[in-house]
């Protein structure tokens, strides 16, 4: 028997260090109209709001291959994600979580205005999000001493851009608890469905033991009642609320990426290596300072690939003419 509370997340508090971050990320969808996610780095450190806080520092949001609609993002893979990851960590950056956007303009508000679809009368994740969500915990466990395998839970966010009751541009941030992390990770027991706001507890077969799953709420008596995941569960059961995100008082022009560099993966301005010299060789950059150009840096190493399969080098392409 698995009894289903709303535990203690692992983040507190998810601060973004610059405003221009999120509002780059935006200008995408202000460009198309169409659905974004994208990744979130930076650190860890202490929250010193919350009694034992750990408040997750975004410097960056990188946005990796995917096809993007009015109505939905397609994920695709990415081959360089490897490479991001370690162009990240030589800036002592690390993945801290996950963001997407979830935008639908009212009609006659001049976009101004967007639909509140998300909240306590409707959902604050849908179904395949929360499942998204907990599977990228999964990926990225907290590292725990008390622990045989060494890791327990996460700090992994996810934070979504939508509509408020105000109907105006929001942002919250999220994680799935651990019980619904465990969920996920037993393969196949818990499904998303066409119920944004209920996921799908799996049948129990010959093969495959599923534990009862019970939930309680509040009746209409004002009464605690019991009630079984068969088969549907109430995806809020599995999402626990994070504060933020929120933003510095005073920004540190030194600790985020410059935004004269294009964004990666976007197909109204596309990276390239021409872009790259012109970048490094404008005097605005010079002293080149690396923790201010992330996006840089990660495509630094991906160009270097693409150019030493034409037997060339990296160095020499993107050479810095006195």
């Amino acid at each position: 028997m698995l009894t289903l509370w709303t535990v203690c997340h692992s983040a507190s508090a998810v601060e973004i260090a610059d405003p221009k971050i999120l509002n780059t990320f935006l200008d995408a969808w202000r460009e198309s109209g169409a659905m974004r996610y994208g990744y979130l780095y930076g650190h860890y450190e202490t929250d010193n709001q919350a009694p034992l806080g750990i408040k997750a520092v975004v410097k960056a949001i990188y946005e990796p291959p995917q096809d993007c609609a009015a109505d939905g993002v397609n994920m695709n893979d990415d081959p360089h994600a490897e490479i991001v990851d370690k162009a990240a960590a030589l800036l002592g950056l690390r993945k801290i979580g996950w963001i997407f956007l979830d935008l639908e303009v009212m009609a006659g508000s001049n976009g101004s205005k967007f639909v509140c679809s998300r909240g306590s009368e409707s959902y604050f994740l849908r179904s395949n999000e929360a499942v998204l969500a907990a599977h990228l915990q999964n990926k990225h466990p907290s590292p725990c001493k008390e622990c045989e395998d060494g890791e327990y839970g996460s700090k992994f966010v996810t934070v979504v851009v939508s509509g408020n009751d105000q109907n105006e541009l929001d942002y919250r941030a999220y994680q799935v608890s651990q019980q619904g992390m465990d969920l996920e990770q037993a393969e196949g027991i818990l499904e998303y469905t066409t119920k944004m706001d209920q996921c799908r507890v799996a049948l129990p077969s010959e093969n495959r033991y599923v534990p009862a799953i019970f939930y309680q709420d509040i009746s209409e008596f004002g009464n605690q009642t019991t009630h079984t995941a068969d088969p549907y569960l109430p995806v809020d059961y599995l999402v626990v609320s994070v504060n933020g995100p929120t933003f510095p008082q005073q920004v540190d022009a030194n600790a985020v990426y410059t935004l004269s560099f294009p964004v990666e993966n976007r197909i109204q301005n596309p990276q390239s290596a021409h872009m790259l010299k012109q970048h490094l060789n404008s005097p605005e950059n010079k002293p080149f300072r690396p923790t201010g150009q992330l996006k840089v840096c990660m495509m630094c190493p991906c160009v270097c690939i693409s150019l030493r399969s034409r037997s060339m080098t990296f160095f020499r392409f993107c050479a810095i003419e006195d």
